[in-house]
């Protein structure tokens, strides 16, 4: 910044700001253009340290479209994604991105649960999206969206506990599978009840491999890898990895009688009739769990259940977080004390063959002792 005198009484002040260069013509005394010059310094510096740049003028309808072609569309949930981001571009849509700041999406995430009446856990879903979205705005596109942090970062989520220690005991396992059976016919005939037999495969294959619904309504007819006992998993991994799941063989035998759909290469494509591509197993596995006589349980926990029996049966964590596709082994933590405390009851057989090498040694100073 820097004064340049015109004339007598005629005094031009020079800055540069917002990556542009500006003058001002002042006509007085020298100690007036210094007085205006301070506080253009003053202005200037204070710009500096807004969070955005002011003169950036980009529309969040803007972000959103472009969101939407580089990460939402190529997501495997891109149905639902495209749900939230249009929730987000009729409140949002119309303001420039660095006018959302923490307040603006405080309001609007408190508006999912208290106008929109949306669980917490759906809450969360959707406020995930919004943070991924001004992520990339305050990063990679921050020079066109003036966006110099996230203001998503600002905003307390009330995420639900995640932690859920449910899955189905033994007597339940035996109960699940009882209520299965008897629905696998219609009934008084040989004929096989269709839709409760989609059930059937749906529940053991979450069951028999800790599969999310999503994924296993994604399975294809070539996922199945029978000659290695291996489900592939159709998921979005770093690198482009496959994932891999165990099918034990009674798996497999459900999966080679299923029916297949003609023309279709989904073992389990959306029944006739859907209106939307997500598929949804609520009423019927409810009803599934009301005739079996199990309360308090939810289809995912099924996938629980699965990680809660290999931990108990002696599995190992790190080969369980790959089983289930966890990118963080602190998310499969979560099991590793079910591990520890089958290991304490089986403490008793660990006991027994002390004991027995006990006896071995008393023997054998026995018959050192006759010799």
């Amino acid at each position: 910044m820097s004064i340049k005198k015109l004339s007598d009484g005629l005094y031009e002040i020079r800055w540069r700001e917002g990556g542009r260069n500006k003058s001002l013509q002042v006509f007085g005394p020298a100690e007036l253009a210094k007085k205006i010059e301070r506080k253009k310094k003053s202005l200037r510096d204070e710009r500096r340290h807004l969070d955005v740049k002011q003169e950036i003028n980009y529309r969040m309808s803007e972000l959103i479209d472009r969101y939407w072609t580089h990460y939402g569309s190529k997501k495997l949930s891109a149905e639902r994604e495209k749900s939230i981001i249009e929730g987000i571009r009729s409140e949002l849509g119309r303001l420039f991105v660095r006018e959302v700041n923490g307040m603006a999406v405080q309001r609007w995430y408190e508006n999912l649960t208290g106008v929109r009446d949306l669980s917490p856990g759906t809450a969360v879903r959707h406020f995930n999206v919004m943070h991924h979205m001004m992520e990339k705005a305050s990063t990679i596109w921050s020079k066109e969206t003036g966006l110099e942090r996230n203001p998503a970062d600002q905003v307390e989520v009330n995420r639900p506990d995640d932690a859920r220690d449910r899955y189905l005991s033994e007597a339940e396992l035996r109960a699940l599978k009882v209520a299965l059976d008897e629905r696998m016919y219609r009934k008084g005939t040989s004929d096989l009840n269709k839709t409760n037999l989609r059930l059937r495969l749906l529940v053991l294959i979450a069951i028999g491999t800790g599969m999310r619904s999503s994924e296993i309504f994604g399975l294809r007819w070539s996922d199945a890898m029978y000659s290695e006992g291996l489900l592939a998993v159709r998921s979005k991994l770093k690198k482009g990895k496959m994932r891999y799941v165990p099918m034990p063989p009674e798996l497999a035998i459900e999966i080679r009688r299923y029916p297949a759909v003609i023309g279709e290469d989904r073992i389990l494509p959306p029944e006739p009739g859907a209106k939307s591509g997500r598929q949804r197993v609520e009423g019927s596995f409810e009803n599934l769990l009301t005739r079996a006589k199990i309360r308090d349980f939810r289809f995912h926990d099924l996938r629980h259940t699965f990680a809660s029996w290999y931990m108990m049966c002696g599995g190992d964590l790190y080969e369980l977080a790959k089983i289930l596709g966890h990118s963080n082994i602190k998310m499969t933590e979560r099991y590793a004390k079910l591990g520890r405390q089958h290991i304490a009851k089986t403490g008793n057989t660990a006991r027994e063959v002390w004991k027995l090498m006990e006896e071995k040694k008393e023997h054998k100073e026995q018959i050192a002792h006759l010799a």
